[in-house]
């Protein structure tokens, strides 16, 4: 019987001169090996709750607060070069990183490994001594762990609150739509605010490992699911009409968004809405919540 033929070639000189060339080197970003940080992590995902829900128990008649019985262990890797920054704001970094649980949450929300997520930390501006405050000739500068740890809460429980009012807002639409006999004659985006945790680190965690008891968290950061569409401005603090113009993208979600502020307004008796609406086109993020000076007269 003959034995089949075997194919064979001999590589091209010129292409294999090239990919040993290039392949034989080790020009390493060093740079980039040492901007990227790993963490093990306690992290506490933030809820979504109805804001029915919410009134009807006393028990949640308070901020957003962290609960290490509901806290789910892990790893998050930070890329903290500034070159590759997604965004600085006035207050926050943003960050591109990797969030990883090693007990799947019941939001989507590190429920696979590695998953790319938004990491934010607040800042300040260094400037460099004597010279000017120039808005640009600044370097980020982080806060200690006392004055950062409340900034970080902050954040976290306006973004637990828009998102209840986001859903109330819905739900008022929603009961709307269902009662009325004619069905409405334009589309009603569908958004929502972005799955998100505090995650804090601390020295002696270990993954897998959970303590009731953790001490103080050598940092802390605001981890949110990552938006991949533009980023769009919709609805400035300052100003309740849409930021664009009709002829931009993202036109028609502004107006529905100036829409469901005096859905808020109205129906929480003007005690609160949600401004700073800004995001992709289905994801919303960093939002402000305003409350009239009754809310904390008391």
């Amino acid at each position: 019987m003959a034995s089949a033929n075997v194919g064979f070639r001999s590589p091209d000189r010129e292409q294999l001169r090239e990919v040993l060339q290039s392949g034989g080197t080790t020009d390493i970003d060093v740079r980039q090996m040492l901007t990227i940080q790993h963490e093990n992590i306690e992290f506490f995902p933030i809820p979504t709750r109805p804001l029915s829900v919410i009134l009807d128990d006393p028990k949640l008649h308070a901020a957003f607060r962290t609960d290490t019985e509901l806290s789910h262990s892990g790893r998050l890797t930070v890329q903290t070069s500034t070159d590759d920054m997604l965004g600085v704001g006035g207050f926050k970094t943003a960050h591109p990183g990797f969030l990883t649980l090693l007990s799947a949450p019941e939001i989507p929300l590190g429920s696979r490994p590695r998953q790319k997520v938004a990491v934010k930390r607040p800042f300040y501006k260094k400037y460099p001594p004597g010279s000017s405050t120039n808005p640009i000739n600044f370097s980020i500068g982080r806060y200690t762990i006392s004055d950062e740890l409340p900034k970080l809460f902050r954040e976290a429980n306006v973004l637990y609150w828009a998102r209840s009012l986001l859903t109330f807002a819905y739900e008022y639409i929603d009961h709307c739509v269902a009662n009325s006999s004619d069905t409405p004659p334009f589309h009603i985006p569908r958004l929502r605010f972005v799955e998100a945790g505090l995650a804090l680190s601390h020295d002696h965690t270990q993954p897998g490992h959970k303590s009731k008891s953790l001490t103080m968290p050598r940092a802390g950061y605001l981890v949110e699911e990552l938006i991949t569409d533009d980023f769009i401005k919709y609805i400035h603090n300052m100003d309740c009409n849409p930021m664009l113009d009709p002829y931009e993208v993202g036109y028609e979600i502004a107006e529905f968004l100036a829409c469901t502020q005096h859905i808020q307004f109205a129906k929480t008796g003007g005690l609160a809405f949600i401004s700073d609406y800004q995001g992709g086109l289905e994801i919303l993020s960093d939002p402000q919540v305003l409350t009239h000076p009754y809310v904390i007269s008391f």
